[in-house]
């Protein structure tokens, strides 16, 4: 179970006895009594530590022991309190401002707005409902699930410190400084070294020798009794041999006992034209962890990674169920108004681990004809999110589009998995390097999650300082 994050929940307030809002005789201490109890009813991963502050040497005093908490909860119960603007400028913890309506609304109303125009850590709520504020509060635990996760990347070159992505360089040439280095596409050393400091995660580099070893030491009955599972579930198997789904299936049992012996939360490997130096395609494994909740992404794509993670937290604190997210190239159809999302890999159970399978078809990677990998035909009719974090960029960029799946697209062309959306497509794309070039492949990828989390994903950018780009308006 996920560590809880610690919160220090501030109800701000004039004094009891004096006329202001929301009345002379409010009862402040049964209601701080009733709203604390619903906070650690309805957030049991955060612990709450309640204080009240009336006035500005409150505030002072209480901000001195700010540093131990993960974030605040900033709770307006009245109005004239001097407090709020006092934390909101000295607090450099993920901050929630919270209106209780009829009570704090004047200061909110002038707060909100100042906190909004400041590059500050901070997001607001007025709402009648409190669910609305309880899903604004947990976003505190998501940044510390983030801060606390640890991700497995697997180089080639694993103890030499950089990865030379090869589409890349056909895009740019062997030499490109594109993305840094010197003939090298991007540094993931100095990527592991800025993922550190921004947000605090722990990257362990592994190489191509700590897969081949797991992969052998790997259970070859079990690999083919999960090999036998996925062919009976797959609605046909095109290319691959059962010789070939096994090899895949061992390698996800390989995969899932480094990532065990690691405690880490996600994987990423540089697999792309590097398929022959490893011991299978990793397209089937990375479908099966995606499913089992384990976050698995491929490229050594760090930036996808920390997208999907981030996703999978939100979507857990706020659902109960950690979706998956896709991570795909993008390709544009301005015809038909549609962005298709394409891959090798993509879970099948796209509303978490307990949720029911789509269909999907056991097909060849579909670049190379060879290995196994995996066509998802994803659920249609449905609002997606499509989001990635640039965190090489200073400060870090979080983008974000979204649209509504119409269709699975069968094509031998292009990836296997081809998720097609209706969005606002000529736009998304006009916008689509709008920044600059970006490290390979993050520059195309997009992590795809079903369900609308846009607002959700602009507060989590605002609370850990990213900038925020919608790419469709």
């Amino acid at each position: 179970m996920a560590q809880q994050a610690k919160v220090l929940l501030i109800f701000a307030h004039r004094p009891g006895g004096v006329m202001a809002w929301p009345r002379l005789d409010y009862d402040y201490d049964r209601r701080k009594r009733e709203i604390l109890s619903r906070f650690k009813e309805l957030c049991p991963n955060m612990r709450f530590d309640a204080v009240t502050a009336c006035s500005i040497e409150d505030a002072e005093k209480v901000l001195k022991g700010v540093g131990e908490y993960d974030g605040v909860v900033l709770y307006l119960l009245g109005s004239g309190c001097p407090v709020p603007l006092l934390v909101l400028e000295r607090c450099d913890k993920p901050t929630i401002l919270v209106d209780e309506q009829y009570c704090g609304s004047g200061t909110f109303a002038l707060a909100y707005g100042w906190m909004m125009g400041r590059r500050l850590p901070a997001i607001g709520i007025a709402s009648s409902r409190f669910q609305d504020v309880v899903d604004k509060v947990k976003l505190i635990s998501v940044v510390k699930r983030l801060k606390n996760s640890r991700i497995v990347v697997v180089t080639p070159k694993g103890e030499k410190g950089y990865v030379v992505d090869r589409r890349s360089e056909l895009l740019y040439g062997s030499g490109s400084k594109r993305f840094g280095g010197s003939g090298k596409t991007y540094d993931i050393a100095a990527q592991i070294e800025r993922v550190r400091n921004l947000f605090g995660i722990e990257v362990i580099k592994l190489g191509y020798r700590d897969v081949k070893r797991y992969f052998d030491e790997a259970s070859v009955e079990e690999a083919k009794s999960i090999a036998d599972r996925w062919m009976q579930g797959a609605l046909r198997v095109v290319e691959p041999s059962r010789e070939e789904v096994i090899r895949s299936a061992r390698l996800y049992l390989g995969l899932k006992k480094m990532i065990h012996d690691h405690d880490a939360d996600a994987i990423t490997i540089d697999c792309y034209r590097r398929f022959e130096e490893l011991p299978a395609y990793p397209c089937l494994a990375f479908f099966q962890l995606n499913n089992d909740g384990v976050t698995a992404v491929c490229e050594a794509d760090l930036s996808s990674t920390i997208t999907q993670l981030l996703i999978r937290y939100l979507t857990e604190e706020l659902t109960g169920e950690p979706r998956p997210g896709f991570v795909n190239d993008p390709v544009a159809d301005f015809a038909k108004g549609w962005i298709i999302y394409c891959h090798c890999t993509a879970p099948s159970k796209v509303f978490g681990p307990n949720s029911g399978s789509n269909p999907y078809i056991i097909r060849s990677h579909a670049e190379s004809r060879a290995g196994a990998a995996i066509q998802s035909l994803m659920p249609t009719g449905e609002l997606v999110t499509a989001a990635q974090i640039h965190f090489m960029k200073d400060p870090p960029l979080m983008v974000v589009h979204g649209g509504r799946s119409v269709c699975n697209i069968d094509s031998e062309d292009g990836c296997r998995t081809k998720l097609a959306a209706e969005a606002r497509v000529e736009i998304i794309f006009s916008n689509w390097n709008k920044f600059g070039g970006w490290i390979a492949p993050a520059h195309w990828h997009r992590v795809v999650v079903y369900g609308d989390w846009r607002k959700h994903l602009k507060d989590l950018a605002r609370l850990m300082r990213m900038d925020f780009f919608e790419e469709d308006v």
